[in-house]
């Protein structure tokens, strides 16, 4: 790579120039001390066949090719004018071998070869315009630790920086054999890859303990390489790093992405234990300025990081990037944290971006050791920023499972990410954050413009904390809502809690969202806020929701449950307790039941209409209690419930019933059914629209002898009202 202004792929050498070359330095024109007669040659032909050599010492930085390469013993017997072994020498009497089995490339190059630096221990091979030949062969290992001394970096270095072949043959090794092993090398300045893997042949080829990008001393290099490594066009079952340490590679400060993986062949291949986009002591940012592990094209079955395997994939622009990627398990890693899993090294984009047509992923697991921490990714300069972003039309069925997402490794210290935690939009549907088991529980706390946001149809958020530590009880709430809904068709719950967000616990614009079965309990401007249509609201426990003063003008009153501007929100057998100003608010709009619900201790009131909501429907009016029943005046036909309270709201529903045509209506009671000192009612019409509680009445005081007949039910009775689109 002589110089920045290159054009590229444009150089080709002329023909006669290479033959003249390959007549004055190719194999045949060996020196004459090493010419033998032709029956000495022929001996000794049959004593290297009886004697196989399966390994090698490379003993020079040099790059030239002048020894005998027709195999180990060859070469060794006949290393050329120099009298030494060079890599290049090595790779092609390696390739010549045919025998079955593994050879071993090692090092042994003197500290008085040129190529060595005293100042970093390190032996550089600085190669010519070609590049190493491919490994075709198959079984072998090239392991740079053979190389004696002590050193915590690789000491042998080969840098491309000289390296002028057609478009992407630029490369440090390419491989497209099997079981080959790159260990312990440091590969610079190839203007391609620092490692190739191609082809279909390309399987169980490991790469281990290599610098791929930084050079010898963990520092950028003069020129970058393209990519650290790319596996594609079928390259299968191949391992980038492995699960101890001295498998790391330091794979940074590439041109374009640390590892890509790309084409739909190229399959079940795993990058696990690396340090990508940091420098050496995993502290700062050595970033890879596209991603730091890119996955395209349709490429399948691959692996992230893994349980105890996991990588440090920060400072990057895109942590890790699922562009079409399918079937892809990202787990185990550390997203946007230095290598002790605390400090801050953000992602500038983001820390996981799953898009265009990427389906079928699953990043994190069910178990803490295929948890991935996704936390302060994002910068305000980004348009982005989010921990994990799904998009695009066709990005389906992802799932993410078991992640501190905005916290540290403790799971209680916050890192939020710069934006949301999750965002889900364009188009993309049917994933899944969370899950119904205590392993799929994502931890989702303190990110900068709320926990998760879906503005695409049909999506799930289930089973998660968000805004609580991974205790579940320490309090680091998201800086805007736990969840913002603005796509149609979406569910949230069961089973999630989400507490202590610094605005909604739930903010919703799309329609018919379903809210089942969760906590939301401490958020500070309201537990829900409701502003779009169709939303069904069933069995949660909405508690101590709109005690925050926070300067958002968006959904504006607080309380527990709050609907605003919107139409035919069903509110069915809710807990709503101790919330600041009413336990649910309707603000305009027509249509919405609220039904069977405990509504108590809440600061105001009950249930409140405001601007014209539900056609400011007034409420009914309690005439008469006795242990056995309830009566009074409601709308024609209505839906009328009955409950018990310690004040004026209701805790305790006691049944339902329908008005007359005149509006008169009467309950039937149940034995010990009036437990609370205060009875209440609400009627709904027959569009939906349900009142605010009725003014309380005492209820009487027990029987001394509470043994009352059986009252039997009436012989009919009109079926109770529940709205159509509940029906």
């Amino acid at each position: 790579m002589p110089g920045q202004s290159r054009t590229r792929w444009s150089f080709r050498p002329p023909a006669m120039l290479l033959c003249v070359l390959f007549l004055l330095f190719g194999p045949s024109s060996a020196p004459a001390s090493a010419q033998i007669n032709p029956g000495a040659a022929r001996y000794r032909a049959r004593a290297l066949a009886a004697t196989p050599q399966t390994s090698i010492t490379i003993t020079t930085t040099s790059d030239a090719a002048d020894g005998d390469t027709a195999s180990f013993i060859a070469l060794q017997s006949r290393p050329g004018a120099d009298g030494a072994i060079s890599l290049r020498e090595a790779v092609l009497a390696s390739n010549a071998i045919t025998l079955t089995g593994g050879l071993t490339i090692g090092f042994n190059i003197p500290a008085s070869d040129a190529g060595y630096d005293q100042v970093s221990g390190t032996w550089t091979i600085t190669m010519g315009a070609q590049a190493l030949p491919t490994l075709t062969r198959g079984n072998l290992t090239i392991d740079g630790t053979t190389q004696p001394g002590s050193a915590s970096a690789p000491q042998i270095v080969l840098d491309g920086y000289g390296v002028y072949e057609a478009a992407g043959q630029s490369n440090g090794f390419t491989i497209t054999s099997s079981h080959n092993t790159i260990r312990g090398l440091t590969l610079v300045n190839f203007y391609d890859d620092a490692v190739l893997i191609s082809g279909a042949g390309a399987a169980n080829n490991r790469v281990a303990g290599c610098y791929l990008g930084p050079n010898a001393l963990g520092g950028p290099a003069s020129q970058p390489s393209y990519f650290g490594v790319e596996l594609r066009d079928g390259a299968h079952d191949n391992l980038i790093g492995g699960s101890d340490t001295a498998s790391r590679n330091l794979i940074a400060g590439n041109a374009h992405s640390g590892v890509l993986i790309q084409n739909a062949t190229t399959s079940h291949n795993t990058v696990a234990g690396n340090w990508i986009g940091t420098d050496k002591r995993g502290r700062a940012a050595m970033g890879n300025p596209v991603a730091g592990v890119l996955i395209s094209g349709g490429a399948h079955h691959n692996t992230i990081g893994g349980a105890s395997q996991g990588n440090v994939i920060s400072g990057n622009d895109i942590g890790v990037y699922l562009d079409g990627a399918i079937a892809t398990t990202v787990a185990g890693n550390t997203i946007g944290l230095a290598a002790d899993g605390r400090a801050r090294l953000g992602n500038t984009s983001g820390g996981i971006f799953v898009v265009r047509g990427a389906h079928d992923n699953q990043i994190g697991g069910t178990s803490a050791a295929l948890r991935n921490i996704v936390a302060g990714n994002g910068i305000s300069t980004s348009s982005f920023g989010q921990g994990i972003y799904i998009s695009d039309a066709g990005t389906a069925n992802n799932t993410i499972q078991g992640n501190y997402i905005g916290a540290d490794s403790s799971g209680v210290v916050p890192v939020g990410n710069y934006r949301q935690g999750v965002l889900i939009g364009a188009g993309a549907q049917g994933n899944l954050i969370g899950g119904t088991t205590a392993g799929a529980r994502n931890v989702i706390i303190y990110n900068g413009l709320g926990g998760v946001r879906i503005d695409s149809p049909s999506n799930q958020v289930a089973g998660n904390l968000i805004g609580l530590g991974a205790d579940g009880t320490t309090q680091l709430g998201n800086q805007f809502n736990g969840i913002r809904i603005g796509g149609n068709f979406n569910t949230i719950g069961p089973f999630n809690t989400i507490a202590a967000n610094q605005h909604s616990g739930i903010m919703l614009t799309g329609s018919s969202t379903t809210i089942l079965s969760n906590t939301i309990e401490l958020n500070g401007r309201s537990g829900i806020c409701v502003a779009g249509p169709a939303t069904t609201i069933h069995d949660n426990q909405i508690e101590r929701n709109g005690s925050g003063s926070g300067p958002w003008p968006e959904c504006a009153i607080r309380g527990g449950v709050v609907i605003t501007g919107t139409d035919d929100t069903l509110l069915l057998d809710n807990s709503i307790l101790s919330n600041d100003e009413a336990g649910v608010t309707v603000y305009g709009g027509r249509g919405n039941s609220i039904l069977a619900n405990s509504i108590s201790d809440n600061s105001t009131s009950g249930i409140r209409l405001l601007q014209g909501g539900n056609n400011g429907m007034p409420p009914p009016q309690i005439s008469s209690v006795t242990q056995m029943s309830v009566g009074g005046v409601a709308c024609a036909l209505c839906r009328v419930e009955i409950f018990t309270d310690s004040y004026d709201e209701g805790r305790h529903f006691a049944g339902a019933t329908i008005a007359g045509s005149n509006g008169a209506f009467s309950l039937a009671l149940e034995p010990d059914t009036l437990r609370d000192p205060h009875i209440t009612a609400t009627h709904t019409d027959s569009n939906g629209n349900t009142s605010s509680f009725a003014q309380a009445v005492s209820a009487p005081k027990p029987s001394p002898s509470p043994t009352p007949s059986p009252t039997p039910a009436p012989a009919s009775m009109p079926p109770l009202y529940l709205p159509a689109f509940y029906r």
